[in-house]
């Protein structure tokens, strides 16, 4: 039984796909996180307008995009989420 093991002939492809996903995963939901962070942190934190703080927010974002080779869902969600911060934050001018 241990003679049929031949060290380094297995086919790790699946679990290099695996790990590789995990971790396209975790570095896309630290740039959303670190961004929606930016993003509050400069609205409530340094008094900046909404308007301000996404643009800032958004050109660090596509700094990290560009510079850690995110994908078109990186970019396509990018601007979701500044479509949705222009929506709430123009509410919120106009009822406020």
């Amino acid at each position: 039984m241990a003679n049929d093991y031949t060290r380094g002939e297995m086919d790790i492809s699946h679990h290099k796909a695996t790990f590789d996903g995990v971790m396209s995963v975790s570095v896309f939901a630290s740039i959303l996180t670190g961004l929606v962070v930016l993003y509050l942190t400069l609205v409530f934190g340094a008094a900046m307008s909404w308007i301000t703080a996404l643009l800032v927010s958004l050109v660090v974002g596509g700094i990290a995009g560009f510079v850690l080779k995110q994908g078109a869902l990186y970019w396509v969600f990018m601007a979701v989420l500044a479509v949705i911060a222009v929506i709430s934050g123009g509410l919120v001018s106009a009822l406020g």
